[in-house]
């Protein structure tokens, strides 16, 4: 979902009938919680911040939660850094419990409505993976660094070439510190990779993920670099996070995702990020819901998952 929209004038009008490239595809039309400027801004850099999207106190209550699952299944408790370690996989049962219900807030059904369409979508089974990211046993916030492998996205451009049919969705558990492990994104990625996907032959769309990726990375110089294909720059956080580049016009900027308890970010589908080292004193407790579909997004899911 981006700029470039036609049609009658204003934020988020829908362009005229017929196809529309993902370069082209436009917001609905309703009245809902977003701004003019939020439009805009999830237009241009894929990506909208929403503090206080809900409740902190809930969102502490689940973090209480995350720390009795840890302390019960793993060992590791709250008031004992040493015995925080890295755990396999997910928090099972944080995933399913209840409490996670008071996340879709009257603003966030509103900012949902307003990017996905008002009953385009329907309330999640659950709001993603629980990831619980502790610190790195060296931690040294100066040590951190942008990383140059893992760049990726995670829903194929294909699915939203005519209408934005999922979000990506990501909702803060606890307070994630500058350096802390927050999730990094790389804003106006989602244009570049329409951009890239309108030329391709259908041959060459159809290939596989990887092939796909590196045809990301090795398209610019500045991407290059990024992601390792090329050589780094002496200083890769002023590079990629200060300076950034503009892309055929296109301004790229790679973004920590940093936040408080009951913040949420929502991204585009096709938003390029990775994960990022944890050199924080806390452990990074975020919910990543990686798909959150319409009903055309989830039918398109669904093939993709059970091919006939």
């Amino acid at each position: 979902m981006v700029e470039g929209t036609s049609g009658p004038a204003g934020p988020g009008a829908i362009s005229p009938a017929g196809r529309r490239s993902l370069e082209e595809t436009a917001l609905p039309a309703t009245c809902t919680p977003l701004s003019p400027d939020e439009v805009r801004t999830f237009r241009d850099g894929g990506y909208l911040i929403l503090r206080g999207a809900f409740a902190q106190e809930d969102a502490l209550a689940m973090q209480d939660e995350w720390w009795a699952e840890l302390a019960e299944t793993h060992a590791i408790l709250r008031d004992d850094p040493g015995t925080w370690r890295p755990i396999p996989g997910d928090l099972k049962r944080a995933k399913a419990s209840p409490l996670q219900q008071a996340i879709l807030t009257p603003r966030v059904r509103g900012v949902m409505d307003d990017l996905l369409g008002p009953g385009e979508w329907r309330r999640p089974a659950d709001w993603g993976r629980t990831l619980a990211t502790f610190p790195q046993p060296d931690a040294r916030p100066e040590r951190w660094d942008v990383p140059t492998g893992l760049w990726h996205w995670d829903s194929p451009t294909a699915w939203h070439r005519d209408a934005l049919n999922g979000l990506f969705v990501v909702s803060f558990i606890g307070t994630v510190a500058p350096r802390g492990g927050g999730t990094l994104i790389l804003s106006g990625s989602h244009r570049l990779l329409a951009r890239q996907d309108a030329g391709l032959a259908a041959e060459v769309r159809d290939t596989n993920g990887r092939a796909r990726r590196k045809l990301f990375e090795g398209s610019h110089p500045w991407l290059a670099a990024l992601t390792g294909l090329a050589p780094s720059p002496a200083d890769r956080i002023a590079a990629f996070m200060g300076a950034g580049a503009e892309i055929d016009g296109v301004p790229v900027r790679v973004v920590e995702l940093t936040g408080e308890p009951g913040d949420m970010v929502v991204c585009h589908p096709t938003l390029v990020h990775c994960g990022a080292p944890n050199h924080g004193a806390q452990p990074r407790f975020m919910r990543i819901r990686q798909q959150l579909m319409t009903h055309e997004g989830r039918r398109r899911l669904s093939g993709a998952m059970h091919p006939r």
